[in-house]
């Protein structure tokens, strides 16, 4: 294929191996990149370990020492992006991944929600939560997912909802895909 030609675009939705696929996605997930802004908007790009709830919500442990602790808890907005590790793609301009924008709440020390969240976090990261759960400057947030997309591949791009009980192709500006620049 040459630099000029299209990318073969494949068929757009069929739903149950789009579904498979996020499925697949978020049951190996272990940390998200995370992106967050300060009251006066200055980004701030890093990343946490991660945890997923039955209503697919994600829940992050982190430090206030971090800087995207304090955007979060003065703002309440994020964005965070699941993505297969590098080693693993097919092709590095085409890695797949999952990306939501978020809103963050904070979910209070010592509640039953915190204790079974921070139960999770220990069944699945070990014994270092044990340690970092009697850190009080430690926040456990809920990140709450709103619309999303989700790449698979090259022209395999698609808006999602947090559920995925929405899913549309997406087919760039012109509506016709990835093109060349002698299109």
């Amino acid at each position: 294929m040459t630099q000029t030609q299209e990318m073969p675009t494949p068929p757009a939705n069929d739903l149950a191996k789009i579904q498979e696929e996020y499925e697949q996605m978020l049951g190996a997930l272990q940390s998200i990149q995370l992106a967050t802004v300060d009251a006066a908007g200055k980004p701030t790009a890093s990343y946490s370990p991660a945890v997923l709830d039955e209503n697919r919500n994600v829940y992050i442990y982190v430090s206030e020492i971090a800087d995207h602790t304090e955007n979060l808890l003065e703002t309440g907005k994020a964005s965070f992006m699941i993505i297969e590790d590098e080693s693993a793609a097919h092709q590095i301009f085409a890695r797949k991944r999952i990306s939501f924008s978020a809103q963050a709440s904070t979910i209070e020390r010592g509640t039953p929600a915190w204790e079974a969240m921070l139960g999770r976090f220990e069944e699945k990261f070990g014994r270092v939560v044990k340690h970092l759960k009697d850190m009080e400057d430690f926040h456990l947030i809920r990140l709450e997912p709103a619309n999303g997309r989700l790449v698979l591949g090259f022209g395999r791009a698609y808006s999602i909802s947090a559920d995925l009980s929405e899913v549309e192709h997406l087919k760039g500006l012109n509506g016709k895909g990835h093109r060349s620049a002698k299109s």
